[in-house]
């Protein structure tokens, strides 16, 4: 008996994908049965802890911006010590260059060097790489203000991908600010025990929300 495992839609060239890796894709995780697994199936969810999740990330702490540099230079030997490593992830890349930058030109020349150097080891080694950034608030000549991403604009050209994730009347959503292949778009969400999660709100309460972040 076959059957379809998947906590959020699949495109099919994925599932295919899955399924050639020995996985099984099913509507509700809560409904698989271990009968229906195989052995080897069976062995690799019993190695499946919290323990063996956690040996697969590695941390690193960079005191500044000197460090993060030394860190990103190294990533070519980490991956070839750690090649199972899929993901790499910034937090946050404004941490550092927010203040004690007196020179901004010379930030904004570091900020893309580094820019250029992790979208080559991205390309290369075929893995994500994921930086978090800031806000900080933007006044205009009226005295208003509104909540922008830190580091200027300069900063918005180097990233292909911009999602900006934020809470409005105690509901989380994630803006779609950069595309190549999207327009831009909102979404709500949720973080629960299970993983993040979709919501259902109604269709004109997104375009409104939209338009209010505008």
């Amino acid at each position: 008996m076959s059957r379809e495992i998947s906590s959020f839609p699949l495109i099919t060239r994925h599932k295919a994908r899955l399924r050639e890796a020995g996985f099984l894709v099913v509507d509700d995780l809560n409904g698989l049965k271990p009968a229906e697994l195989s052995k080897d199936q069976r062995e690799s969810l019993s190695t499946f802890t919290v323990d063996s999740i956690l040996a697969g990330i590695h941390y690193i702490r960079c005191h500044d911006y000197v460090q993060l540099l030394a860190a990103i230079r190294l990533l070519p030997d980490f991956i070839k010590i750690h090649p199972k490593v899929k993901l790499i992830v910034i937090d946050s890349i404004a941490f550092h260059f927010r203040h004690d930058f007196e020179d901004f030109s010379l930030r904004t020349r570091i900020l893309n060097g580094l820019a250029q150097n992790l979208m080559r080891f991205a390309s290369k080694h075929l893995i994500a790489v994921v930086l978090t950034n800031q806000m900080t608030t933007k006044f205009n000549h009226l005295g208003s203000s509104k909540l922008i991403p830190a580091l200027g604009e300069s900063w918005g050209h180097a990233s292909t991908i911009r999602v900006i994730l934020y809470w409005d009347k105690n509901q989380r959503y994630a803006l779609l600010y950069k595309s190549p292949t999207h327009q831009e778009n909102v979404v709500p969400f949720q973080v629960t025990m299970g993983g993040i999660r979709d919501v259902r709100v109604p269709k004109h309460f997104i375009q409104d929300n939209k338009k209010t972040k505008k």
